[in-house]
């Protein structure tokens, strides 16, 4: 099996990353078959140089994107070229979709309890409803507090 993914390169510190087609058994910064384009996570905002034709044919050959891969390619466009011409492979790509596996332990657990704090909220609205009260309408105009104020002292 073949896969489309980072290697690091860089000092310490300082990653840069190539976007590397590759066995699954070679390691992470092991031999590439084909190198795609780069990545720069450092510059704002980040660089990415990508082959668009060449991460296509790969796609197409059934090379599959790591999860950071596909969020660039996507990014590129890659991934919406290669959905128009296999609208089924949609499906394995979920992670992509923000609201699903991809949110993180703490916003998924804290995305229930805030929708429960919202939905009481609502409740107690309707429940108690707010009589208006008008304020009085003997408001006096600035220049008769000031002079009020200048004839007390």
């Amino acid at each position: 099996m073949v896969k489309i993914r980072l290697t690091r390169m860089g000092n310490k510190h300082r990653p840069f990353y190539r976007i590397v087609v590759s066995r699954v058994d070679t390691k992470r910064d092991g031999a590439a078959i084909e190198f795609l384009g780069s990545y720069d996570p450092l510059t704002k905002p980040s660089t990415i140089k990508l082959k668009n034709d060449r991460a296509l044919y790969w796609l197409l050959q059934g090379a599959q994107p790591t999860e950071t891969a596909a969020r660039l390619l996507k990014r590129e466009g890659v991934l919406d070229e290669f959905f128009a011409q296999r609208p089924k492979a949609k499906g394995k790509y979920k992670f992509l979709d923000k609201r699903t596996s991809t949110m993180s332990q703490e916003s998924v657990i804290a995305a229930p309890v805030e929708a429960k704090a919202e939905a009481k909220a609502e409740a107690k609205v309707e429940e108690a409803p707010v009589a208006v009260e008008e304020a009085p309408a003997t408001e006096t105009p600035v220049a008769e507090k000031v002079a009020e104020e200048t004839a007390s002292e």
